[in-house]
């Protein structure tokens, strides 16, 4: 499989899973069941995910490995900024304050520290193009990332972005979905929350896939549904922050998403619908599960059901970006290889 296949099945798997979680955006994985039983169709458009993780795949194309914060800023004060004329409509908290603090003149990492929602997802959400544009190196992948990151994050949001950017780094090599959790790690502090996370979500799977081995009436029959709904309970246990208002938490979102990859076995099908039946920022950790599990994958592992929804996006968040597809982003990457 080339690189270009896996960068394709990348972007292809973002944007599918962004679209498929965003309906469930917000809600409790009791309301999702309780309105699709399992979410497993697109009905939409994608967010403010795809369009980021676009925008970031630009700036691979013109900068390569010598991209810095600085260009980085300078990019979004001049190709986001002046369009926008109104509300970011879907943007995050962390966008939100780095465009304000970039217009108030600040820099970075000062743009991803004021605003005081570092910790937030935004980086985890377009973090993927890095990995695609490092195969094989998550440290140069999260590095990468991290210039991009200290814009906007801080904390452990950058370390989310480092995660995911890490995790498909190593999914763009066709490595086993336990190496690529393992390159995640590899590429964070041990004892930060994200690390803390990523390990608990993945005992739980480690758990259940357990039982499974031992027990094929579980695997094999509707009991797996029953197993499923205490995975997602246990999950939920281990990460969730059940007190805080918001769903955008980076070592969240980060966590359960490899959790979803982990269980999914890295089917794209698999690990996509498991991650958005999360509920939480659904529509977040449909668009990094599947990203992740599409580089593993490539083009031919995103469901042509799915694939076939996805057209050009529509800019309602980064008018820059309107009218982009993902492959063809995915294309420009790859030939930067």
């Amino acid at each position: 499989m080339t690189y270009r296949d896996r960068a394709r099945g990348c972007l292809l798997g973002l944007a599918a899973g962004d679209a498929l979680g965003a309906p469930a955006e917000n809600l409790t994985p009791a309301e999702i069941r309780r309105r699709w039983g399992r979410l497993t169709e697109i009905e939409g458009g994608g967010t403010d995910d795809t369009e980021y993780a676009i925008f970031a795949s630009s700036l691979l194309v013109r900068h390569g490995h010598a991209l810095t914060s600085a260009d980085v800023a300078h990019a979004y004060r001049t190709e986001i900024i002046p369009l926008v004329t109104g509300p970011m409509r879907g943007a995050g908290f962390s966008e939100l304050g780095t465009v304000e603090a970039l217009r108030r003149g600040l820099e970075p990492p000062l743009t991803g520290l004021v605003h005081q929602h570092g910790w937030s997802d935004g980086l985890a959400m377009r973090a993927a193009p890095y990995g695609v544009f490092c195969p094989g190196d998550p440290a140069e992948a999260a590095r990468l990332v991290e210039e991009d990151g200290r814009v906007s994050q801080s904390g452990e949001g950058v370390l989310g972005g480092r995660a995911v950017a890490g995790a498909v780094a190593t999914a763009m090599t066709g490595a086993a979905p336990h190496e690529v959790v393992a390159a995640a790690l590899s590429v964070i502090p041990a004892d930060s929350w994200t690390a803390r996370d990523i390990v608990r979500a993945r005992d739980v799977i480690v758990t259940r896939d357990a039982v499974f081995a031992q027990d094929s009436v579980a695997r094999d029959s509707d009991a797996s549904g029953d197993v499923e709904l205490r995975v997602v309970e246990a999950l939920h246990q281990a990460v969730v922050v059940q007190h805080y208002p918001w769903t955008d938490v980076a070592p969240e979102a980060v966590a359960l998403a490899l959790a979803a990859y982990l269980a999914g076995g890295g089917d794209v099908e698999a690990t996509v619908t498991f991650g958005v039946s999360l509920g939480r920022d659904a529509d977040t950790i449909g668009a990094i599960a599947g990203a992740i599990a599409g580089a593993g994958q490539g083009r031919d592992g995103v469901p042509e059901r799915w694939a076939s929804r996805i057209g050009p996006v529509t800019g309602k968040c980064l008018p820059v970006v309107a009218g982009r597809h993902v492959l063809d982003v995915a294309d420009e990457l790859a030939e930067g290889l």
